[in-house]
């Protein structure tokens, strides 16, 4: 059973859109933990993020990326990918998947289990895909002074 849940406005599969260019595809390890947080800031602020905004993304693609070591079967895949108005980081592990990815702030007194809560808080959006085959959650920023639709 493939379970599909989004949170958070915009999204969709990267891949599907036009103009995507991947900036980062590097293998999740416990080992590379610190190497791919500096590699994901690097190229970020590269992209055009910066401050906050900056600062809040690579905490929320670090709590990802910590979730796939701690939870994900402990390897996996990081894709950081560029389109014209924003910035994605596909987090995606081997593991056994789950029906239902909780993302929720736990019990005050509880260790832990805060990271999918929050990565969903610091960026714009946050997209899980879970199934037997594993699991892929994506953040995504929108960049700063670039407008979609005309709108902000």
């Amino acid at each position: 059973m493939s379970w599909r849940g989004r949170v958070g406005g915009g999204g969709g599969d990267p891949d599907d859109v036009r103009g995507v260019v991947t900036l980062l595809s590097d293998s999740i390890t416990e080992v590379a933990v610190t190497r791919l947080r500096h590699a994901v800031s690097a190229a970020a602020s590269a992209a055009g993020l910066a401050g906050d905004a900056l600062e809040d993304f690579v905490l929320a693609v670090h709590e990802l990326v910590t979730n796939v070591v701690r939870h994900g079967g402990g390897s996996g895949r990081l894709r950081l990918l560029r389109d014209a108005v924003s910035l994605s980081c596909q987090v995606i592990d081997y593991g056994p998947g789950a029906e239902r990815v909780p993302i929720a702030l736990p019990r005050p007194g509880t260790p832990g289990n805060r990271g999918l809560w929050l990565a969903q808080q610091l960026t714009d959006s946050l997209v899980i895909d879970s199934g037997p085959d594993g699991t892929t959650a994506t953040v995504t920023a929108r960049l700063p002074g670039v407008r979609s639709s005309g709108k902000e």
